[in-house]
């Protein structure tokens, strides 16, 4: 499938994805790509998209080789990873199209296109890998990383600290590229007595909000709204319902029935336990709420709070009962307003727009 920007602009690109992107769905992994699609538009660029099953994607790689070799210009390849190992991604998880993507990607190294290739999360190797299917899942994973090696000459990842964790010395160009954000902000927020906590994400065995509700529970001055999946809380409602009082709410909004949720809220919550993961993940989340101009609250030891830390945006506190509870009872509005004049300016470093030119800028 073929998009063309609003500018009368020649430059054609591709952007690959090996697996059906869901248009509708709040992940991470599917809103990426598709902002990231539409900001290549909005810069006039013509995008030949390589998107969907394996059986679509064949068809779409066959359209594209033919345009090469009939002289039609792509100035770079720019592909985005999925959360599956590449091999994996149907829907039945077995690999009917062994060659397909990455033989697609050797073509176009073999006719000069430059390739960028965007590695979303390496999460698998911190599984203890006694699950059978975990351990198949892993040999397709570190073929994955064997192919980039060969063929892709930048390697985007969402920190340079996760450079450490990926099992392959990637010797060619390694980039940075955190998601980016849209500008939402809010001027007319009325200020109260009553600081509003947001959180809008997953919920359980990773996403433990277990602590921060137990201590929010006993700070009358404070309130959580905890935003996920109605399917989520289904699975863990029993275990959470103790904690459900009346300055903690549970609701499930998507898209732009976020916008009342972050216009209440006086911060974002990052608080998080402080694993090795966190130390380099970097949450799509945190760059949508910068967005709408919210201060975040980060647990330290974690990639978050050294981004909070730096850039001056929010509050970074020990993860602990004691160091969250004192925090919230002694909480001032006067940093909160600092820390929200600091976001304006670090949402505008980093936009949808800034994410692309910088991918345009390692490609050329």
């Amino acid at each position: 499938m073929s998009f063309s920007g609003s500018k009368q602009n020649i430059m054609r690109i591709i952007f690959h994805i090996p697996e059906s992107i869901n248009w509708q769905r709040a992940a991470a992994s599917q809103l990426r790509p598709q902002k990231l699609l539409k900001t290549f538009q909005s810069l006039g660029y013509i995008v030949d998209f390589v998107e969907g099953t394996g059986s679509e994607r064949k068809k779409q790689i066959k359209q594209i080789k033919q345009n090469i070799r009939m002289g039609i210009h792509y100035a770079f390849l720019y592909s985005e990873s999925s959360t599956m190992p590449t091999l994996l991604t149907e829907k039945s998880h077995f690999p009917f199209y062994p060659f397909l993507d990455f033989s697609f990607l050797n073509f176009c190294q073999k006719r000069g296109i430059k390739i960028g290739l965007f590695y979303r999360d390496i999460y698998w190797c911190f599984w203890d890998k006694k699950n059978w299917k975990q351990k198949i899942a892993s040999i397709f994973y570190y073929y994955d990383l064997y192919k980039y090696k060969k063929l892709v000459d930048v390697l985007f990842v969402p920190s340079l600290e996760m450079r450490k964790f990926i099992p392959f010395n990637f010797y060619k160009s390694m980039v940075g590229l955190p998601s980016g954000l849209d500008i939402n902000f809010f001027s007319n927020k009325t200020v109260c007595d009553v600081f509003n906590i947001l959180y809008v994400g997953g919920i359980g065995v990773h996403y433990n909000l277990k602590m921060i509700m137990k201590v929010v529970l006993n700070v009358p001055n404070v309130c959580l709204t905890v935003c996920c999946r109605k399917e989520d809380w289904d699975v863990v409602k029993d275990e959470y319902s103790v904690y459900i009082t009346n300055n903690i709410r549970i609701v499930h909004k998507v898209g732009e029935e976020l916008f009342s949720l972050f216009h209440e809220a006086d911060m974002f919550n990052l608080f998080v336990e402080p694993t090795i993961y966190r130390s380099f993940a970097v949450p799509y989340k945190l760059y949508e709420a910068l967005g709408y101009g919210c201060p975040i609250l980060a647990s330290a030891k974690t990639w978050v709070a050294d981004f909070v830390k730096k850039n001056d945006i929010g509050y970074v506190v020990d993860y602990s009962e004691n160091a969250l509870q004192e925090f919230l009872i002694n909480i001032k509005r006067d940093d909160l307003m600092r820390y929200k004049n600091n976001v304006f300016r670090v949402a505008k470093e980093n936009t949808w727009e800034m994410r692309v030119n910088q991918i345009i800028d390692e490609l050329f």
